[in-house]
């Protein structure tokens, strides 16, 4: 029964951040028998999401985080996806000869970098010639938010955006910016498009509210944002109710988009 549970706690996981929404737009590209980098694989749900898709592949995810690769491979060996390995390593600098993959993913990783281009780069070496690298940044500019209460959700991405800045942990409007990179790093073609991600019936509306309000209520999160002087710990508690109470709004819908882009060598 412990086995059972774990596995569907996984294929929730998969499910939540996995490659049938986030790696869809790469999946059509991939022959069954792709050899497929995944730089930034983070904790690898998308990494095995992709060995479900395309079986008779072989996938590597690669990270700097050590402890999330070691969950991803404890994850791997539950499913029984023996297509997959791991590999702790800098995507600056990527411990592979050249042109070895047929196609590579690098999903909401490059927004973290001050410079972009030189993992970018790393990708085009990586990728073997008439491969493909499928790329996805967030763009906060495309937010859409709906609903009664607005007020407190619109200034907590605000406060988020401002944080991301001031502590250089990510830049929020990197998605616009996709196709220019990968044309600048000299890519044969480059396609650039966005799809959106929504919060629109009541049991996602209500998951997303509960989820940022319990982010507002994070301690870390009140002392960040308090150090850079964003704001208060108090506005954050304010901003917290608010969430639970657009919540509840039988209006209230949430969009955002991911910037995406394709590019062959």
């Amino acid at each position: 029964m412990g086995q059972e549970v774990t596995q569907n706690d996984l294929q929730a996981a998969i499910k939540l951040r996995g490659a049938d929404v986030d790696a869809d737009f790469l999946i059509p590209h991939l022959r069954p028998d792709a050899m497929v980098l995944d730089c930034g694989c983070g904790t690898g749900t998308i990494t095995l999401g992709l060995a479900e898709a395309v079986p008779e592949g072989h996938f590597v995810g690669v990270d700097l985080d050590l402890s999330g690769l070691k969950g991803a491979q404890r994850a791997a060996v539950s499913l029984g996806h023996q297509n997959v390995s791991w590999i702790g390593a800098d995507g600056r600098s990527l411990p592979f000869h050249g042109a070895i993959f047929d196609a590579v993913l690098c999903h909401s990783m490059l927004e973290t970098l001050d410079d972009p281009a030189p993992v970018i780069a790393e990708l085009r070496r990586m990728t073997k010639r008439g491969g493909v690298v499928g790329a996805a940044s967030v763009e906060y500019d495309g937010i859409i938010l709906a609903g009664e209460p607005t007020a407190g959700p619109r200034r907590f991405y605000d406060i988020r955006q401002q944080l991301w800045r001031a502590a250089r942990i990510a830049e929020p409007n990197t998605g616009r910016r996709l196709r220019g990179l990968f044309q600048a790093a000299g890519f044969g073609h480059v396609e650039a498009f966005a799809d959106y991600i929504s919060y629109g019936t009541p049991d996602r509306v209500r998951a997303f509210a509960s989820d940022r309000a319990t982010e507002c209520r994070d301690s870390e999160l009140r002392a960040a944002v308090t150090r850079y002087g964003i704001a208060s710990a108090e506005e954050l508690l304010d901003l917290a109710a608010a969430w639970e109470k657009w919540g509840d709004d039988p209006t209230a819908f949430f969009a955002f988009a991911w910037c995406r882009v394709l590019a062959w060598c």
